[in-house]
């Protein structure tokens, strides 16, 4: 058994599109870091298309189209853009899903589950794990999933109502969040579901973020829950290898 893979933080969402590929390999050669960087739209997509290409070590890549990407354009362009991404490159397909903050728009969020439900259909057919942003959606996202019982699902930042999250960890998804909020996750009991963020670049207590920041985010998860930080690389290091490695 290599133990040395359990000395790794591991940043399971982040974006890294708008970083330079030879600061990305610095940092990840000089620290021992582990992400998963999601694409949101088409340029995110061929940025770390770009960076993909350079081999970075510990560097992995989800790509998808966020639930926005049909505000300001057809759902047919949507779709064509979609057929230009080569999911078969990515360890997982997001960063995809529903989020009726940003529109009230009935007929626009039909067109945010069509496009869903598209990227649930090829992660099924590549038996992809998918990355899933809920957003004031979570009831119609557990909805959807339900068609999709074969797929491994990460629901990341997940701020669903308690019901959910006891619903999302029943079904055996996966948690993941920059600092669960107290009372709301028996940790110990559901240990093997969670995983930790930072989000890259959405801030983290008020401050900038870097790649380097999901130190902190391990940190700050050890103190409020009272845990081993050892201990917790290890477990987030498993989850992440059942979730993403196992077929």
């Amino acid at each position: 058994m290599d133990k040395n893979k359990y000395n790794y933080y591991l940043d399971a969402h982040c974006h890294y599109d708008l970083l330079y590929s030879d600061y990305l390999m610095e940092t990840f050669k000089e620290n021992a870091l582990k992400a998963i960087t999601c694409s949101v739209d088409m340029n995110s997509y061929l940025r770390l298309e770009e960076i993909r290409k350079k081999n970075i070590k510990n560097i992995y890549f989800a790509y998808g189209l966020y639930p926005d990407y049909v505000l300001n354009r057809k759902l047919e362009e949507t779709l064509k853009d979609l057929e230009k991404i080569d999911f078969s490159r990515a360890l997982a397909i997001g960063e995809i899903g529903l989020d009726y903050k940003i529109t009230k728009d009935k007929n626009k969020r039909l067109e945010q589950k069509q496009l869903l439900e598209r990227q649930l259909e090829i992660a099924q057919s590549l038996k992809k794990p998918v990355i899933l942003h809920t957003r004031y959606a979570t009831k119609p996202t557990l909805e959807i999933l339900k068609n999709y019982s074969k797929l491994k699902v990460l629901l990341h930042w997940f701020t669903g109502q308690e019901e959910e999250k006891l619903e999302a960890l029943k079904r055996g998804y996966y948690l993941t969040q920059k600092a669960l909020n107290k009372n709301t996750i028996d940790v110990n009991k559901y240990k093997n579901q969670i995983l930790l963020e930072t989000d890259y670049p959405i801030y983290l207590n008020g401050e900038k973020t870097t790649p380097l920041s999901i130190i902190e985010v391990y940190k700050q998860y050890c103190r409020e829950y009272d845990l081993n930080l050892e201990d917790v690389k290890k477990t987030m290091h498993n989850n992440f290898e059942k979730l993403f490695l196992k077929v």
